[in-house]
């Protein structure tokens, strides 16, 4: 089934070499058709989420070490005091992103990505995603003007710290998974576990279908010839008039 879930053979689409498919909803903002039936994926046993008690009152904070090594070092000794700078973001809501692109730091529903084509960009607080990010952000801006515009990127952190990924989120226009552990999306979506590999952006069409598995390269191709409207390309070729709604665990697990 290509309408529910994100497919375990994930089906990669080319670059429409500057082909105009855009849909007529692309260009007057109209709503595409959504189903209301979807299955969750099921999670990795991997995740090792293991929030405790004395965490969450050492650090006066609820939560659970992110730094998949750190949380592993503190188990085997349970002496040694938490900071709350290393724990996840507990006032996030269920199924819920972050953003702070109106000034401030905002909680936004999942109904934000009902629909719409969605750009996955995984990363961290580095250079190289840094220097992306802050370049991508003017394609941004050029595709999605109005908040019903089919589009949205998601940032995917692998941050350790939450200084270091509110510094980074702070900058960004589009919104972010709460500050956690997301190893096991990035074994889910196949991005290596290498800062060289970082960023990679994936592409996912309107019924969580994998479009395309990086769309970096397309997209430092647009920003080195200042055509960033080129990129929306890459959003046609995606489209689908068949859209979901309540995506947020079927694409990154429960909250």
């Amino acid at each position: 089934s290509t309408t529910d879930s994100v497919s375990n053979s994930i089906a990669i689409g080319e670059h429409s070499g500057g082909r105009s498919i855009r849909p007529a909803c692309w260009s007057c903002n109209q709503q595409p058709t959504l189903f209301l039936s979807i299955r969750p994926l099921p999670i990795s046993t991997r995740m090792g989420f293991r929030p405790t008690e004395e965490a969450e009152s050492r650090a006066q904070s609820r939560g659970y070490i992110v730094d998949p090594q750190k949380r592993a070092a503190w188990l085997n000794n349970q002496s040694e005091p938490i900071l709350s700078d290393a724990l996840s973001d507990s006032e996030a809501p269920p199924r819920s992103l972050v953003t702070y692109r109106n000034g401030k730091k905002e909680y936004v529903p999942e109904s934000a990505l009902d629909g719409k084509v969605l750009a996955l960009l995984f990363g961290a607080n580095g250079p190289l995603c840094c220097g992306f990010a802050r370049n991508f952000a003017k394609v941004y801006k050029k595709l999605r003007r109005e908040e019903s515009d089919p589009f949205e990127v998601i940032y995917v952190s692998k941050d350790n710290s939450r200084r270091d990924f509110d510094r980074f989120v702070k900058g960004m226009p589009w919104l972010a998974l709460p500050f956690r552990d997301n190893t096991f999306l990035f074994e889910r979506y196949k991005v290596p576990d290498d800062v060289l590999s970082w960023p990679r952006m994936v592409i996912l069409t309107p019924d969580n279908r994998v479009m395309f598995e990086d769309a970096v390269p397309i997209a430092k191709e647009c920003m080195l010839e200042k055509k960033p409207e080129a990129f929306s390309t890459v959003l046609e070729t995606a489209w689908s008039d068949r859209g979901l709604i309540n995506r947020f665990n079927s694409l990154f697990g429960p909250w």
